[in-house]
């Protein structure tokens, strides 16, 4: 799957979006935990999270420890899972990070982020409203084509070549 990411310079269609073909799937709020690799790698070539849910419609637990290693082809975001993990607890998510993880990791940031989760059979589309960013898409769709069809209907201010916890830690973080 390739995804996508942009931020949108204004709402326009953002409250129309199912008029795109697009019907609502989910709603969520969250807040991650973002890691550095003490080796110097980036955060798109290598994230470490550890994500916990205030509001999740999804089948999985409150806590989740995510470790994947991405690329960017074509514009497009291509993700690698090393690592998914489950909690209950967010306590237990850190216990598993310390013991599995700190020896290449430390601990740099949080933000957070609530959002809707609509999907038809080709693409899937996160609106996500980002801690100090503002309204961002996320696509996700076998095609590139079909995710730069679908964000041709929205004003894009950014169209990111980084994965969002690199761009929220260059901008916000490290600056």
């Amino acid at each position: 799957m390739k995804y996508l990411r942009v931020i949108l310079s204004d709402n326009k269609n953002v409250n129309n979006i199912e008029d795109l073909g697009v019907k609502k799937a989910s709603e969520y709020g969250f807040y991650d935990l973002v890691y550095l690799n003490k080796n110097g790698a980036s955060i798109t070539e290598d994230t470490l999270k550890v994500r916990v849910y205030q509001k999740n419609e999804w089948d999985s637990k409150a806590v989740l420890v995510i470790q994947k290693r991405a690329t960017i082809e074509n514009g497009a975001k291509i993700d690698k899972v090393l690592t998914r993990e489950q909690f209950d607890t967010e306590s237990e998510a850190l216990e598993f990070v310390k013991d599995n993880f700190l020896s290449s990791y430390d601990f740099s940031f949080k933000f957070s982020k609530t959002g809707i989760e609509y999907k038809n059979e080709t693409i899937r589309v996160w609106v996500e409203d980002v801690e100090n960013i503002g309204i961002t898409l996320e696509l996700e769709a076998e095609d590139i084509k079909i995710l730069n069809t679908f964000i041709s209907h929205f004003n894009v201010k950014e169209k990111l070549d980084i994965s969002l916890p690199e761009y929220y830690y260059l901008k916000y973080v490290k600056a």
